[in-house]
């Protein structure tokens, strides 16, 4: 195969809007959260009596409403936006202007009070970008209801692009950060993760003391993260190894939202995981939670549902019944 030929075939291959589907629906979850928590600091961060009250000045080329209007009310006004975009990201109404609000919204609290935020927050806009610019509305979303109410179920085929492009970014994302530690002293010589265990004002839940005291798991836990790490920025293209190098990913975000107080540093990250889930396995997952909820629902309907009138027992209702259940 040639190079332009592979190229192409990685880029723009036709894949099924499952992964992306389910992609947005998490993302709009997330970013619902992340706005839910918000509120109670919202005018301390953000308004113009608050810990910041000017915008600080940035480099050429970057921007943000709340820069342009800087006000209490306009704070308000963008988180309310904020909200609502991220509840029709969820449903997926109007998911291409849902996605663009989001994306601005983000960015906007992003460069109005860089100082209160980390970089799983910042993520959070790199991902809306993304989303703005994919077909994130093709499936199980309200846009595909209201155009195609008898195939919402189906999950039509669009280039690869989009996900592409936060496979990329999460690779990147590991391999700088790995590049980032190795130059430094404590990662090198295998006691950065006692460090990080003992900051007080991070700690969420306490570590036991024969981890933190232990040299050799100390040494271990270290080498082990950037091991992983690594893993997730260049493994993770072997389809062979991709489910375990991802389910390392994932307990090591655990991890690390379990012992330290990083805000949503790691939820963004666990969400992009879902990039590189199978389109296939997606719409199996989809289809299974189809069927059990039509299933639960035909239970509601029909309480007596399995016996006659007379009370005798009936066949189980055959599949395609329980699919045409799911579709309605």
């Amino acid at each position: 195969m040639s190079r332009a030929l592979a190229w192409e075939r990685f880029w723009f291959t036709p894949v099924e809007t499952s992964t992306l589907a389910l992609f947005r629906i998490a993302f709009g979850i997330l970013v619902l959260g992340w706005t839910l928590s918000l509120a109670p600091p919202l005018y301390a961060f953000f308004g113009t009596e608050g810990v910041l009250p000017e915008q600080p000045q940035a480099g050429a080329g970057a921007w943000g409403l709340l820069g342009a209007f800087p006000s209490d009310a306009a704070v308000t006004v963008l988180y309310l936006l904020l909200l609502v975009g991220s509840l029709f990201l969820i449903v997926g109404f109007r998911t291409r202007l849902a996605a663009v609000l989001v994306f601005v919204c983000l960015v906007s609290f992003s460069r109005r009070n860089p100082w209160v935020l980390n970089s799983g927050d910042l993520l959070l806009s790199v991902l809306a970008f993304y989303v703005m610019l994919a077909p994130s509305g093709a499936a199980l979303s309200v846009d595909r209801l209201l155009k195609t109410r008898s195939r919402f179920w189906d999950f039509p085929v669009r280039a690869v692009w989009p996900l592409r492009l936060v496979q990329v970014q999460i690779s990147i994302l590991y391999v700088a950060a790995v590049w980032a530690k190795v130059r430094g002293a404590t990662w090198n010589d295998g006691t950065a993760i006692s460090y990080a265990f003992r900051i007080g004002d991070l700690e969420r839940f306490p570590m036991p003391e024969f981890l933190t005291d232990s040299l050799v798991l100390v040494n271990l836990l270290t080498y082990g993260t950037l091991a992983a790490e690594l893993a997730l920025g260049l493994l993770v293209w072997n389809r062979k190894l991709r489910p375990w190098v991802l389910l390392a990913g994932v307990a090591l975000h655990l991890g690390i939202d379990y012992s330290v107080r990083a805000g949503f540093f790691s939820y963004p990250v666990l969400v992009a995981y879902i990039a590189f889930l199978p389109p296939e396995t997606v719409r199996a997952w989809v289809y299974r939670v189809r069927d059990r909820a039509g299933r639960s629902r035909l239970r509601r309907l029909l309480p007596e549902a399995g016996r006659t009138p007379s009370g005798a027992e009936v066949s189980a209702v055959p599949p395609h019944s329980m699919e045409s259940v799911g579709r309605r």
